[in-house]
């Protein structure tokens, strides 16, 4: 079965954004084969309210994780209905709001500081060790 993960990224290479100072993700489509493309970069649009709105949409580089009055709601679920498609995001950091609504959605969240390939290999082998786990129903 195929998929698509989203990814943030500053160059294509390196996870190296947070997911609330995301304005755009790269799509990639995983194959049923294993292999991988690059489906190109997929950008979050913004509503007239956004621009005009005095909350930012994350705490900046670091990020606290936590509710700390500095996350828009309305922002995020954009981001999160721009890779609504996607099975998870790969990012460098995610808070625990974004994480949840992310959750809601389906979407899984792998927060990892490593290059695109080296990341994709262990998502690949991560879903198809899981998408082929049998249920201990079935055992006897």
């Amino acid at each position: 079965m195929s998929y698509n993960i989203a990814v943030a990224s500053t160059d294509g290479i390196n996870i190296d954004k947070h997911f609330g100072t995301s304005d755009s993700f790269i799509i990639i489509r995983i194959n049923d084969d294993g292999t991988y493309e690059n489906l190109g970069e997929r950008i979050v649009e913004e509503s007239q309210n956004d621009n005009n709105s005095n909350i930012s949409t994350s705490c900046g580089e670091g990020g606290c994780g936590y509710s700390c009055g500095e996350h828009n709601g309305q922002a995020i679920q954009k981001k999160v209905e721009a890779i609504s498609d996607c099975r998870c995001v790969l990012c460098f950091e995610c808070g625990h709001g974004s994480e949840r609504q992310l959750g809601k959605n389906n979407i899984s969240v792998f927060a990892v500081s490593l290059k695109l390939d080296e990341a994709l290999k262990i998502i690949i082998e991560y879903y198809k060790r899981s998408d082929g786990h049998k249920s201990l129903k079935n055992i006897r």
